[in-house]
């Protein structure tokens, strides 16, 4: 029998419990104001934030921060709102051939 790695317990429930708290606050202030001008994070939602880095009110706060494409309304227009916890981040670019 060929040798096998030595098994290792890891205890990561999500992104947010791999690291210390203030840490994870610091690298999102890091994103928020150098990254997030070229770079998504549209795979996460700001409900991700809630008690895990901040307080709900204080993830409503940040999401109405963002102006979020929604739609089509009554007349089939899209439209802009303020972001709600539910919301993915916004990307920097209107569509993926802008990004590239």
């Amino acid at each position: 029998d060929p040798p096998h790695p030595p098994r290792y317990p890891f205890w990561i429930k999500s992104i947010f419990h791999a690291h210390e708290i203030p840490s994870v606050r610091r690298g999102y202030e890091v994103y928020r104001q150098v990254c997030a001008t070229c770079h998504s994070m549209n795979q996460l939602h700001f409900r991700h934030l809630v008690h895990m880095l901040y307080p709900e009110k204080r993830v409503k706060e940040i999401a109405a921060t963002f102006d979020v494409v929604d739609g089509p309304n009554d007349e089939g227009e899209m439209f802009t709102r303020p972001g709600i916890p539910v919301d993915a981040f916004p990307s920097p670019y209107p569509n993926e051939e802008a990004a590239r």
